[in-house]
């Protein structure tokens, strides 16, 4: 590997390690706690939609910090940005251990998914600076599998922490990960060269973005798949709010079974990336979106007729969904990031942020009061079914008018250039040849019938 800005304390590899490994250590705040919400739950005495305003407000704020960091970034430089999002992640953390009730844990939750925001979002920046050609293909790749991997692992380390110290050791452990995290931050040189050009202000940029996603928002194929994406993982992250419930205090299993139930569905969903891959050789981006929306309704039949039965059953129920989501979600972004260079920035900004928006509302959503949570999951993934089908309907209505507005513009130029054609002086020449030869063949049109007349009246 090679880097394209020097590092003054990395080299290309120790730098990609570097990054990769405060990405990790800050993703695991995203559910490492879930295991621990029953017992939270109990602690705080409050209900579980009162508590899972820690889960929203995460994704809520994280989305905040995704959009504000890529301006003030270009403004003051990535290393400060990533610097500032890595102690912010930090103290926050140790502030959630210290939460004396849920208002101060959800306070102090939006700390944290600032942080984990801002990083996320300097990290991806900090990679294109440093590294171009196959390098940025292999680190972009690294970098993207890690949001998949990390919170499929995360709530298997918390349920390990759990058992040893408590909900609050959890968010001890997080502290840790946040500290180490500054600590490999100040390793980091700055990788946005600014040069002599004047440093546009966090405004402009802001301004900036806002005019690309308005450009955007015109183009309804674009806003269909974004907002097709954000549905499609609704029930995802719904059920990442509600399972440790589910598994825990409806059906009672162990913290083992959990585990085990909860790597199942983890494993899914990291090998769906690899199912859109194999089917990308094969099939088109609609016939793909078409086995999604066709998957998603099969999980939302087989949950409500068998999710209730007992957890196996609801895992098997809830896999076709999981596999969907898993292909939709690599599909869509590569869908839509395929822009000119001066709207990739907003339709990134607009895509994530919608993401994080929708699958933060599904959290509330989760925890509204069901006759249980897995009717709820049910409800969610019908909904989510229906929702993309009318979304698919939708941007593929606008791909036809555009069809057809291309098809009848290429009408107008061919008929246009017929008539420029015929007004110049070997236009008329071959007009006129081509009268010469129409004439001839009515003559003979004429004769035969002539003929064929004389036959028939003698």
């Amino acid at each position: 590997m090679q880097l394209s800005v020097p590092q003054k304390h990395l080299g290309p590899r120790s730098f990609f390690v570097c990054a990769l490994s405060i990405n990790l250590l800050l993703i695991l705040s995203i559910d490492m706690y879930v295991p621990a919400l029953p017992s939270m739950q109990r602690a705080f005495d409050v209900s579980a939609a009162y508590l899972n305003l820690t889960v929203f407000v995460f994704f809520a704020f994280c989305a905040v910090g995704v959009v504000l960091a890529g301006p003030v970034s270009d403004r003051f430089g990535r290393r400060p940005v990533l610097v500032a999002g890595c102690g912010l992640f930090a103290a926050s953390s140790i502030l959630c251990a210290l939460a004396p009730n849920v208002e101060f844990l959800v306070a102090f939750r939006i700390g944290q998914a600032l942080g984990y925001g801002a990083v996320s979002t300097i990290e991806t920046a900090m990679i294109k600076d440093a590294y171009a050609g196959p390098d940025l293909k292999l680190a972009m790749t690294c970098l993207q599998s890690l949001i998949i991997i990390g919170p499929a692992l995360a709530p298997f380390l918390g349920t390990f922490v759990l058992s040893l110290a408590g909900w609050r050791g959890i968010f001890e452990f997080l502290a840790v990960c946040g500290v180490i995290g500054f600590l490999l931050s100040l390793l980091i040189s700055e990788t946005h060269l600014r040069g002599d050009a004047p440093t546009p202000g966090v405004a402009d940029s802001l301004r900036d973005m806002l005019r690309g996603v308005r450009a955007l928002g015109g183009d309804r194929s674009f806003m269909a798949l974004a907002l097709l994406m954000g549905v499609a993982g609704m029930p995802y992250f719904a059920f990442i709010a509600v399972v440790s419930y589910v598994l825990m205090d409806f059906f009672a299993v162990s913290y083992f079974t959990y585990s085990c139930i909860y790597a199942a569905a983890c494993v899914v969903t990291i090998a769906a990336p690899y199912v859109y891959v194999w089917l990308s050789k094969s099939m088109k981006v609609r016939g793909i979106l078409k086995l999604c929306v066709g998957l998603t309704a099969l999980s939302f039949a087989l949950m409500a007729a068998f999710g209730t039965a007992s957890p196996v059953l609801f895992l098997v129920a809830f896999v076709p969904y999981a596999l969907a989501e898993g292909i939709v979600r690599p599909m869509a972004f590569v869908v839509l990031l395929d822009q000119p260079d001066d709207r990739v920035g907003a339709a990134s900004s607009f895509s994530n942020f919608s993401y994080s928006i929708l699958t933060s509302v599904a959290t509330v959503l989760a925890t509204l009061p069901w006759t249980n949570f897995v009717v709820g999951i049910v409800v969610l993934t019908g909904g989510a079914a229906v929702i993309m089908a009318v979304l698919y309907a939708w941007g593929c209505a606008r791909r036809r008018e555009r069809r057809g507005r291309r098809r009848a513009a290429s009408g107008r130029a061919a008929k246009a250039g017929c008539a420029r054609e015929r007004r110049s002086p070997a236009g008329r020449e071959r007009g006129d040849d081509e009268a010469a030869r129409l004439g001839r063949l009515r003559r003979w049109g004429a004769r035969n019938r002539a003929r064929r007349g004389m036959r028939r009246r003698a």
